[in-house]
């Protein structure tokens, strides 16, 4: 996580009639919230560790209602930060994660309002860069994190959404920038290029290959021998045999920023099927990367696109800029959703009729 500025968390609602009621727990502490005080009774469902803080006024933070109308929403924390990944836990679906280079933050509010995370050892805090976290889909009590601190990265393993965690692999001077997870198998992608596969029935690891530079995207489809990965030098690579060797998918170095990689999404649908986000625009591939189709069609002013992702409806998300486009037809027509945040969005992620967006320079 090397980029620097200011980011935000934003909501993007598009279903009509939001109401919020929670319980107050006895035993759940408050949380500071500038001069005053947050209380604990909208946590209640989830006992973790809230750091409080001023909500930062450096960016714009908030979401777009069915009207299709800006409003800010809060991010109760001093510092700049910059949004990498956004995750929905599995056993409580009111709990939103958000990875940034300034720990991890945790939302119980439908993103609303975010507040800076911490496991009860304070492992996990403010002054750590988070690199990725993942929920097992196995296990869905079992999840992890990759984190980068006092030039050790260290992964992770919880079983109650980080309230507390256990280490279970560490690297010197190195952080495993992405992983994923198939047959009880991590397989962590470093910053120095190695791609390890970690058993976690064995807590034993090895490497399976190693690249000449930092793996930054790493993908496994469920039940397929495919892996998909990126590096930050660029190109998309991918194995057909679980990653004993890669093949750099070469028809994208035929247009002229395609190779840098900023995001790729990999369809639950279709294992073949990968929508991913260049510098030359959206491109999307019908067989595992062999060719790539360009939507020419998106009328976004600069051809870079940020982030993609794509739901069950089978619409097509897309951001460039600090814009939304949003397509029904495969990329024939596009709706375009104006934030006016004036930052790039990293990251877009679905819960149910919504979509949560982050960003960070």
């Amino acid at each position: 996580m090397d980029g620097k500025g200011a980011g935000f968390i934003a909501v993007l609602i598009v279903w009509s009639g939001l109401f919020y009621l929670f319980s107050a727990s006895p035993v759940a502490p408050s949380v500071s919230a500038g001069s005053g005080s947050f209380s604990a009774a909208a946590f209640s469902a989830f006992k973790g560790v809230f750091d409080g803080g001023r909500g930062s006024s450096s960016e714009p933070f908030g979401f777009i209602d069915e009207k299709g109308n800006f409003q800010k929403s809060q991010i109760h924390f001093n510092n700049p930060v910059n949004i990498s990944q956004i995750e929905i836990s599995p056993t409580d679906s009111s709990l939103f994660f958000a990875v940034s280079d300034s720990g991890l933050f945790a939302s119980k509010d439908v993103g609303l309002n975010w507040y800076s995370f911490s496991d009860i050892e304070h492992k996990i805090n403010s002054n750590i860069a988070v690199y990725k976290i993942l929920f097992n889909p196995e296990n869905k009590k079992e999840s992890f994190i990759s984190v980068f601190s006092s030039g050790k990265g260290i992964v992770y393993k919880s079983e109650n959404n980080f309230l507390s965690v256990e280490k279970l692999i560490e690297f010197g001077n190195e952080g495993a920038y992405d992983f994923d997870i198939k047959n009880n198998n991590l397989y962590l992608g470093l910053s120095n290029g190695k791609l390890l596969i970690y058993s976690l029935d064995k807590n034993e690891s090895r490497i399976l290959t190693s690249f000449s530079s930092p793996i930054t995207g790493l993908r496994i489809p469920q039940g397929e021998n495919l892996i998909y990965l990126t590096l930050k030098s660029g190109g998309l690579y991918a194995s057909y045999d679980g990653g004993w060797s890669f093949n750099r998918l070469k028809y994208l170095d035929n247009y002229k920023g395609a190779n840098k990689i900023n995001g790729f999404f990999v369809s639950p649908y279709d294992t073949f099927s990968i929508y991913a986000a260049t510098d030359y625009g959206l491109v999307h591939s019908f067989d595992a990367g062999a060719t790539w189709k360009v939507f020419k069609s998106l009328p976004s002013e600069i051809a870079s696109v940020s982030a993609v992702a794509l739901n069950s409806k089978d619409e097509i998300f897309a951001a460039s800029k600090g814009k939304i486009y949003k397509s029904r037809d495969n990329g024939q027509n596009w709706q375009i959703i104006e934030t006016n945040i004036g930052a790039q969005i990293s990251v877009m992620v679905f819960s149910g009729e919504r979509v949560i967006i982050g960003a960070g320079n």
